[in-house]
């Protein structure tokens, strides 16, 4: 019995060696690219780092520690700007992108005449880089020749405003550049539903369960990971909202995100400041974290619930 134990503690040993080796390349390339890059991020928002002294970062001191915070929070003109148009971003994803994701999945699972062609069709948008859609809708809402400003004189002819530079206007606008486009995640959502065994559906059939009801009762719930997986997805594209910001508007008008103040005080600005934008990558950061916590949150809630129900 004792030379069995230890063959057995042997095996267990020899198994959690390969798999540690195994894991080694992957914790090592995350700690290079990702942990270290995350860990200056936070440490380099305590410092003086910027165009007076690009290559010599030095630490406040605990008396001044909280100097960025303190100018990011109230000295900066867009910081808070551009944090609510980042969160609208994020809760817009979830509640439009999401069900969007899932409805055009679930039509798509029909298998109607046709249906390879749409979803291919539909995926296209997903396929062309976020730039290359940007630059698309700059000449869908250009005021001079823009379809969008032409749809708009049918009713009133002499509108010649800006839709871009037009404060609330501007932001519904840049909201549809991007929102209605999940083929990415309506792919992932339609596959899990390929997944699901024919014999749940045969068996709902049997007990009478049919359209609509089929759905709600079997596909949804069958498909809730998937559907978690997707919400971080769009939440997370939402808040780190760049491209189309970028090549919209530039942040004019009301339309800052966290992104693009980044890059504003990081690279755009001639009085580079570095640790200040590092500041605000920490706020991402943690927003990030936030938003998957919540999400997660939600639907451990939903799964508590249903099993209550149940």
């Amino acid at each position: 019995m004792g030379e069995k134990k230890m063959s057995m503690k042997k095996r267990s040993v020899q198994k959690k060696r390969f798999i540690w080796l195994f894991l080694l390349p992957t914790l090592i390339c995350f700690s290079v690219f990702y942990l270290y890059s995350v860990v200056i991020v936070f440490v380099s928002s305590f410092m003086k780092w910027d165009y007076t002294n690009l290559n010599n970062p030095s630490f406040y001191g605990w008396k001044d520690l909280l100097t960025n915070y303190i100018y990011i929070f109230t000295k900066h003109p867009f910081f808070w700007e551009a944090l609510r148009n980042s969160l609208l971003w994020a809760v817009i994803g979830m509640l439009v992108q999401v069900p969007l994701a899932v409805s055009v999945a679930i039509a798509f699972s029909k298998k109607l005449k046709g249906w390879k062609f749409a979803r291919n069709v539909y995926i296209i948008p997903s396929i062309i880089s976020s730039a290359a859609m940007g630059l698309i809708f700059l000449q869908i809402y250009n005021p001079n020749y823009g379809v969008i400003n032409q749809i708009i004189r049918v009713f009133n002819p002499d509108y010649n405003g800006a839709i871009l530079l037009t404060p609330g206007i501007n932001f519904i606008a840049m909201t549809c550049a991007y929102i209605f486009f999940a083929g990415t995640s309506t792919i992932m959502v339609l596959g899990q539903i390929f997944a699901i065994p024919k014999e749940i559906y045969e068996a709902a059939t049997l007990d009478g369960i049919f359209g609509w009801r089929r759905e709600f009762y079997i596909t949804l719930p069958m498909i809730k990971d998937t559907i978690k997986t997707i919400s971080i997805l769009a939440a997370t594209a939402g808040f780190l909202l760049y491209n189309e910001v970028f090549f919209l508007t530039k942040g004019a008008a009301g339309t800052k995100s966290i992104s693009y103040i980044i890059r504003d005080l990081a690279v755009a600005s001639s009085r580079t400041q570095y640790a200040r934008a590092n500041t605000i990558g920490v706020f991402q950061i943690l927003g990030g974290m936030l938003i998957i916590v919540c999400i997660n949150l939600i639907f451990g809630m939903k799964k508590r619930s249903s099993k209550g129900g149940k």
